[in-house]
């Protein structure tokens, strides 16, 4: 007989404030090894009428997987890391390396199953929030 245990969790203001920060910097290292994939994904993308006599191929860049994008932790650990669009300073050092390396695995996955597809073989469509509600019919 297996017996599971249900706990529930009432954290204070400060406890709050915590897990958001703590929930920030997870959100903003996800983002950051996703764009970094996407980014090779783009460059190292040809299409299929490249020809090299009229257009260059630049040589690819090596693909950035779970391993790489680890061990970049310890140099973001050290100092304070400034978010381009909004300015805000992280401090990494605040959340244990064990969750940050847990996003990286998690990244690592949900790249992998982009690239795969789905089981037709063809891309999933990338779908931001904006456009989902854009396309939604109205009544």
């Amino acid at each position: 007989m297996k017996v599971t245990y249900q706990y529930q969790f009432y954290p204070d203001t400060n406890q709050k404030q915590k897990l958001n920060h703590w929930l920030r910097i997870c959100r903003y290292w996800y983002n950051r090894q996703l764009g970094d994939r996407f980014d090779w994904w783009d460059m190292n993308r040809t299409g299929i009428d490249a020809c090299p006599l009229i257009s260059s191929i630049s040589n690819p860049r090596e693909k950035p997987n779970y391993y790489n994008q680890k061990a970049l932790l310890p140099a973001l650990k050290k100092d304070l890391v400034k978010v381009c669009h909004s300015g805000e300073l992280l401090d990494f050092k605040q959340v244990d390396s064990t969750v940050l390396q847990d996003v990286s695995k998690r990244v690592d996955k949900t790249f992998e199953r982009f690239i795969i597809g789905d089981s037709k073989g063809g891309k999933k469509e990338i779908l931001y929030t904006h456009t989902r509600a854009a396309k939604m019919p109205t009544s």
